[in-house]
């Protein structure tokens, strides 16, 4: 379990590293280079690195650290991200980054273990979740979720079109440790295409996305006959929509499923939700019809999964 506090001098170490450094040697599949002394990130086109410095434009804002980027840009906690930082460092003390980099950083994406048992999986995702068996068992069958050996905690797995895994989402049984695994492609977060169906329902976490399905199958309806996306979380609007992109994840699935005409969001009841909500209306009303269907009185949909599993058990037992 990853521990609560920082030691001063580790803080200061983790403060010297630059976002480049950092990126190349532990995230490479995110890095883009533009030229050798320009780069810049696969999710955030805006984004650019140079001379040691990094700006996203489209929010108007930059910094050197990748504690900068991590605050800022992923909006991780500052001590989540510090402590994310320092176990990068002690596992695998950074390199320095030289000329032509991407040439030395490719295939670095590696998944954790699979634990031969998922007994953690079942007991987290069925019994704490409240997600249908059912549904667990189609992705542990086929191979985009499973427990880890070190650790048992969920992997959500994402793959390419040639079936290679390119993403990988770390949920963790016990605790609330929650990140991607390092080199992940976010283009190929986790989902369920169907090329047969024109709707896709967007979600912001792949347990909202097995939830919603589980709520689909408590109301006798098909759960999976149609197009399922998660989007790796929300982010908020900054200065304008105008200067936005939307989810990388969604553009990449949108190219490559061109019979798309109905995009229905189910995000959380948040700002971030809210600002993503508007930026997909913003770039996508013209293209495709969007329909808001994210839950109203509960935090997302993996509660109001829950308060209707509770209520009917509370039912069960009047």
């Amino acid at each position: 379990m990853r521990k609560k506090y920082i030691e001063p001098e580790e803080l200061a170490e983790v403060k010297k590293l630059d976002l480049l450094t950092y990126l190349s040697n532990y995230e490479p599949n995110e890095l883009v280079m533009y030229s050798k002394n320009d780069f810049g990130t696969k999710t955030h086109s805006s984004l650019h690195i140079s001379n040691g410095l990094w700006t996203w434009w489209a929010k108007g804002i930059g910094g050197k650290s990748a504690l900068d980027y991590l605050i800022k840009v992923e909006e991780m906690n500052f001590l989540d991200a510090a402590l994310l930082i320092h176990e990068c460092i002690k596992a695998n003390p950074p390199i320095e980054v030289k000329r032509n980099v991407l040439k030395n950083i490719r295939g670095s994406f590696r998944l954790p273990y699979r634990n031969d048992r998922a007994l953690k999986l079942y007991d987290y995702l069925v019994n704490r979740r409240h997600i249908d068996k059912e549904v667990v068992d189609f992705y542990y069958l086929n191979h985009t979720i499973y427990e880890t050996t070190k650790d048992h905690a969920v992997i959500f797995v994402g793959y390419d079109d040639r079936g290679v895994a390119r993403f990988g989402s770390k949920r963790a049984t016990e605790g609330m440790d929650k990140r991607n695994i390092y080199g992940s492609d976010k283009r190929y977060s986790f989902r369920l295409a169907n090329t047969q169906s024109d709707v896709l329902h967007v979600f912001e976490s792949p347990i909202d996305l097995m939830s919603f399905q589980t709520l689909e199958k408590m109301n006798n309806r098909e759960w999976k006959h149609q197009n399922y996306l998660s989007i790796d979380g929300a982010t908020l609007i900054g200065k304008t929509v105008e200067d936005t992109e939307i989810p990388v994840a969604l553009e990449h699935f949108l190219k490559r499923n061109t019979q798309i005409t109905n995009i229905i969001l189910h995000l959380d009841n948040d700002k971030a939700g809210y600002d993503t909500l508007e930026k997909i209306k913003y770039h996508l009303s013209d293209k495709y019809e969007i329909t808001d269907k994210s839950p109203k009185g509960c935090k997302d949909v993996n509660e109001v999964l829950t308060l209707k599993v509770l209520s009917r058990q509370s039912a069960l037992t009047r």
